[in-house]
């Protein structure tokens, strides 16, 4: 059965460029074409572009050098990258997130003169890879062992030339809550931890019925100010709690649609309609 598409080349907010496969504008693109004359003359000529969630990241600098509207809006996704960007990024606007330390490499342990002296947090604690996703690249680490054999598998991701991790708190919990933002819309996913301590429906997680009203509502008044203070508007949000305060945990740029179903795409096409319409009219309009 052939997806649904959402045609927007008629739109009076155009003209569009879209790189989006289920999503048509007045240019069309695969993600992943090569930049010939033909898309430079399209990003030339458009007002907005859209994008799927996966893509290079340079053709969206090229859109915003532009000043081109864009959906979704990424720019704390590049500007802010993995999981030690996210939580520079919590920081930086005063946002309440876990405790944590980012380490960009092995290297900044030790024993250059000049790296800030790094002290571990008293174990359990929660290693994370910056780039890993879906619950991989996640370890919890209880003593010596466990913590000897997260530095190995950093190790060979920074062989492969992948570098940084999370050293974080650990806040033990039957279950955390992910927010799912799309356009206007915020929908949650309570989810009940699998085999071991992630929650990931990858992983083995499972979704489960709101445990916590008010929890869930401090939650979303996070993630309603996380979105209005960064303009994201297509972005799974992770949240973890203590002592009755949510804390962000993680952004997730590109997330799973298990628990979202079919609806999905609809959900999307609504979102890409709510932008246009919240977009700015083009010269000949004003």
């Amino acid at each position: 059965m052939p997806h649904a598409e959402l045609n927007i080349s008629t739109h009076p907010r155009g003209p569009i460029l879209s790189f989006h496969p289920l999503i048509v504008g007045d240019f069309n693109f695969w993600a992943f074409s090569a930049v010939t004359e033909d898309v430079l003359e399209a990003l030339r000529r458009v007002r907005c572009v859209i994008f799927p969630q996966v893509f290079p990241e340079t053709l969206y600098h090229l859109a915003r050098e532009r000043g081109l509207s864009v959906f979704p809006s990424y720019d704390y996704r590049f500007r802010f990258p993995g999981k030690g960007g996210q939580y520079l990024l919590f920081r930086t606007l005063g946002l309440p997130c876990p405790q944590s330390l980012w380490i960009p490499k092995i290297a900044s342990l030790g024993p250059h003169p000049q790296a800030a002296a790094v002290k571990w947090p008293r174990m359990p604690f929660v290693v994370k890879i910056d780039q890993e996703h879906e619950g991989r690249g996640l370890f919890l680490v209880r003593d010596e062992r466990d913590l000897k054999e997260a530095l190995e598998r950093i190790r060979t991701f920074e062989r492969e030339g992948r570098y940084g991790f999370l050293v974080q708190e650990y806040l033990p919990s039957p279950h955390d809550l992910r927010v799912v933002i799309i356009g206007p819309r915020l929908l949650t996913f309570w989810r009940k931890l699998g085999p071991d301590f992630r929650t990931n429906l990858a992983q083995g997680g499972e979704i489960i019925p709101c445990p916590d009203p008010e929890l869930e509502e401090k939650a979303l008044a996070l993630a309603r100010e996380l979105s209005r203070k960064t303009g994201i508007n297509l972005a799974a949000i992770d949240f973890l709690f203590r002592e009755g305060e949510a804390l962000l945990n993680e952004i997730n740029y590109v997330f799973g649609r298990r628990a979202l179903g079919e609806g999905y795409e609809e959900l999307l096409f609504e979102a890409v309609t709510w932008f246009l319409e919240s977009s700015e009219p083009r010269e000949s309009e004003r």
